[in-house]
């Protein structure tokens, strides 16, 4: 395990509140994180273990808090009598691991992530292949789009040709228009 779980009312546990009153009491408390942690690298359900195969000693928790053996066996046996810490065939164990430091949650927690993780991956290639797509499809379809806007602009142009109040008339030569009507003989349309 990368990580142990340490809750925020640590301190108003009880069994933590006698530790701490005991003498030399954050020693206590050291040793106590300190086992949790060696604890929770060994991965061995709550077995306090060096590695694999070699459980702790009185000198292993002393060379590393620069501690006599004397002191860490006192820390110990109170450990033990506040029911923190077992001693099974001279191997400590903490007591309740699984219900505090489930390594099978943990595990279950990282293969979440790794799901969660994956998900998101497919989302975002599948998204960068949406954009892909779309970008590619307005550029093989800008030629047939513009074809279609200039036919609407025609047909704009002829519709507004046809609807004769929207004609231009401003610059319409009318004299010879009444030249030639009159010169087909048409005087009588003149007159609308």
């Amino acid at each position: 395990m990368q990580w142990i779980k340490v809750f925020t009312n640590i301190f108003a546990n009880p069994k933590m509140q006698l530790l701490l009153k005991e003498r030399d009491g954050a020693t206590f408390f050291r040793i106590w994180i300190q086992l949790l942690v060696i604890t929770g690298i060994s991965m061995q359900c709550g077995k306090i273990m060096m590695s694999e195969n070699t459980p702790i000693t009185l000198e292993n928790p002393a060379i590393i808090t620069h501690k006599s053996c004397k002191k860490i066996q006192n820390i110990l046996d109170k450990l033990i009598h506040f029911e923190m810490l077992i001693c099974e065939d001279n191997i400590y164990k903490i007591k309740n691991w699984d219900r505090y430091q489930s390594a099978d949650k943990y595990e279950i927690v990282k293969e979440q992530n790794r799901e969660r993780q994956k998900r998101f991956r497919e989302n975002q290639k599948s998204e960068n292949n949406v954009n892909v797509t779309l970008s590619n499809e307005t550029e093989e379809n800008k030629k047939e789009n513009n074809k279609l806007e200039e036919n609407k602009k025609d047909f704009s142009k002829k519709k507004s040709y046809l609807n004769y109040e929207q004609r231009d008339y401003s610059n319409f030569d009318w004299d010879s228009l009444y030249e030639n009507l009159r010169k087909w003989g048409n005087d009588e349309t003149i007159l609308w």
